[in-house]
């Protein structure tokens, strides 16, 4: 059953996560919450048309409801929102628009969005989805297949515009520069006397013909405008859950094996771990978490059709009978060989992910390794060493640092096929052993991308602010939102068994202290 936090889950760990009340962040304003229409109008119109309607948290319109536009005009902004469409689907966001005798699009270029599988403008890279329409054309197709929700985003900031789609940025433009008037002169455009030509506008979301749906949308102006409430809007209140934002985990927590404590539930409550994820979801606007323990029934395609990224802190086997984690082969190895390999998506394993499914080649080697014991128990305190401080999912640690938790050995580790971010600092750690521990490491895969992070038994551990940052870091580089190399770099791991050789030769060759 999938739980979700709704109310802010209790003060005592809202005061651990420095989490206030849960409205936009970093600057954004929400324009679509799910339920109010309240920031946007027809064009020129006063009102919002029939045709639109709100249904479960969505904006949707059929052929004939006309275009809908924000009641503001912008300048400069990021804008972000979610969309899908039907077989054979056309729509658009028009930006910078103005209400003359014409339609939108006489007066905002367009974002393009499209089925391009089944449309035939999907042929054309100048007018396939993510576009600048009929203008720049996307540098890849990282649209998802019909019927998933695409991230959308548009930046316009000193002239600069940029289209991204589901992380990736597609296409980058130079507003009134040569090659854009141009690129207009060449085109249909040319006709429209006042095409492009605004500084600032409205956005709107294009009715044309066909049905599309629309979710979290949201902007940030980056022209120094204060935002301004919309007309008729009520004033926001706070909410738990983060239905607003662009991105969805799916946070398994599910044990057929040992169970941590960080992840077991008391009746229906959250775990602990479920709790600081998912407040960290509210906190900092990037996702919205969905937590379950029942893998038979939410771990399917049709539901993960509505997340973009998958994070495991579980045990359990495939085959094994007295400690199955129930997912089925089949849709395992969909996971493995489909989903996770589509641009956008993403997984992220914590601390006994690595305990799981050691009798499932495919999962172990996504991974990276498999569980092979743990010398560093709960109680131990170990040094860690930073080996990419520049990767977001480990730039929050510094170059080093000290820490108290369990730390995992690992069998199956494959140094050639992963970017080791941290490993265990064995010179400077009590307990020696002459071969190397890592403890955060990505990798690409496929089109999509993998994260895993062996921290995390112990509670203080997941109230730990870097920890957070580490998670957050991780999701932003999933994202596509921040940058970070995943080349693998099997050097290191051999540089680290040295060293760990000679800690363990140098801690031998040390005169034991008399009794």
């Amino acid at each position: 059953m999938l739980l979700r936090v709704r109310r802010c889950v209790s003060t005592a760990l809202m005061g651990v996560l420095c989490i206030g009340v849960c409205q936009a962040q970093d600057g954004f304003t929400v324009l679509f919450d799910g339920g109010s229409l309240d920031a946007w109008r027809g064009y020129k119109k006063d009102a919002p048309t029939d045709g639109w309607r709100v249904e479960d948290g969505v904006l949707k319109h059929s052929g004939g409801a006309g275009d809908l536009i924000t009641r503001e005009k912008y300048k400069d902004f990021d804008f972000r929102f979610q969309w899908r469409v039907v077989k054979g689907g056309n729509s658009g966001i028009i930006y910078r628009l103005s209400e003359t005798d014409g339609p939108p699009y006489m007066t905002g270029p367009e974002y393009q969005i499209l089925d391009n599988q089944a449309h035939k403008d999907g042929k054309v890279a100048a007018t396939s989805a993510g576009a600048l329409y009929a203008m720049y054309p996307p540098a890849e197709d990282v649209t998802r297949p019909v019927g998933k929700w695409n991230n959308g985003r548009i930046v316009i900031r000193n002239g600069r515009v940029q289209h991204w789609l589901n992380g990736k940025k597609l296409l980058e433009a130079n507003w009134g520069d040569d090659d854009w008037n141009a690129k207009i002169a060449a085109s249909k455009f040319s006709k429209w006397e006042g095409f492009a030509k605004n500084d600032e506008g409205h956005i709107s979301l294009q009715d044309h013909g066909g049905q599309a749906e629309f979710r979290n949308i949201r902007i940030k102006r980056l022209d120094g405008a204060a935002a301004r409430p919309a007309k008729r809007a009520k004033p926001a209140e706070p909410q738990a859950d983060a239905s607003e934002r662009p991105a969805r985990i799916l946070f398994v927590t599910q044990s057929a094996g040992f169970r941590h404590p960080t992840v077991a539930r008391k009746a229906t409550d959250l775990s602990f771990a479920e709790r600081v994820m998912t407040e960290l979801g509210v906190r900092s606007g990037l996702f919205r978490v969905d937590c379950t323990q029942d893998v038979e029934k939410d771990f399917t395609p049709e539901r993960l059709a509505d997340y973009d990224i998958v994070m495991f802190y579980t045990t359990g086997a495939m085959y094994d009978a007295k400690r199955i984690l129930p997912i089925p082969k089949e849709t395992m190895d969909w996971f493995l060989n489909d989903w996770l390999k589509q641009p956008g998506h993403g997984f992220i394993g914590v601390h006994s992910a690595a305990d799981t499914y050691h009798d499932y080649e495919p999962y172990w080697d996504m991974i990276g390794g498999t569980f092979n014991g743990h010398p560093w128990g709960a109680g131990s305190t170990v040094a860690i060493s930073v080996q990419d401080p520049s990767h977001p999912a480990s730039a929050p640690w510094g170059d080093s640092f000290v820490i108290g938790d369990e730390i995992y050995q690992f069998s199956h580790w494959q140094p050639e096929k992963v970017r080791v971010l941290m490993s265990l600092d064995m010179q400077n750690t009590d307990i020696k052993k002459p071969y190397h521990v890592p403890v955060l490491w990505v990798k690409d895969y496929g089109q999509g991308r993998v994260m895993h992070m062996s921290l995390g038994h112990r509670e203080d551990v997941w109230t730990n602010p870097k920890y957070q940052e580490s998670l957050l870091g991780g999701v932003r580089w999933i994202m596509g939102l921040a940058e970070g190399d995943a080349t693998p770099n099997p050097e290191v791991s051999k540089a680290e068994e040295a060293k760990a050789r000679e800690a363990v030769e140098q801690a031998k060759s040390k005169p034991k202290s008399a009794a």
